[in-house]
């Protein structure tokens, strides 16, 4: 899972980065870090909020080397925000994007597909002595994460049964490695 996330933020930052340009615009994609530096409006921020493993992992076989991969469904939730003039129109536009094959191949390509984006909304916010135009809207980004697991294996066992008339039963499989 480690750099998991950096995956994930480069294939988004791309995504909004090329519908923003296709918008014939040029404004700033950034990723929110509270109240990190910002560039001059217009500008396009990302954040994410929350993430969930939705659904029952599934598990491969154990491999002749004692591992199994695990396959599990992994939800992200996010939000971005738009600054500036023309933010609410540009959140709609990347929002439609979402639904664009062009888009969609771009993000499959790296594994991820957007199962949903909640409508976009106009916030103007007080900044200083100015009104901040800004608009915002979140959306879900699913994929598959995959690990491995070092199960090893049981050499042997001896089994000895008690109060019945046979005797010990040895199984012998490969050798457990930790």
């Amino acid at each position: 899972m480690i750099g998991e996330r950096d995956r994930i933020s480069d294939a988004i930052y791309d995504w909004v980065g090329a519908a923003v340009f296709d918008e014939g615009r040029t404004d700033p994609v950034i990723w929110d870090h509270g109240d990190g530096p910002r560039p001059p409006p217009p500008f396009v921020s990302l954040e994410f909020t929350g993430t969930s493993t939705p659904g029952t992992p599934n598990y491969s076989p154990v491999d002749e080397n004692g591992e199994q991969s695990i396959a599990r469904s992994v939800r992200r939730a996010l939000t971005m925000y738009g600054f500036g003039e023309g933010a609410l129109d540009l959140l709609e536009a990347i929002k439609e994007s979402i639904w664009k094959d062009k888009y969609m191949e771009m993000l499959a390509e790296k594994g991820l597909v957007i199962p949903q984006a909640l409508d976009v909304t106009e916030n103007p916010a007080a900044r200083g002595t100015e009104t901040e135009f800004s608009a915002h809207f979140d959306f879900f980004v699913s994929y598959m994460r995959e690990t491995k697991e070092r199960i090893g294996w049981i050499e042997s066992a001896e089994i000895t049964p008690s109060g019945l008339p046979m005797k010990k039963i040895k199984i012998t499989s490969l050798k457990e490695e930790n």
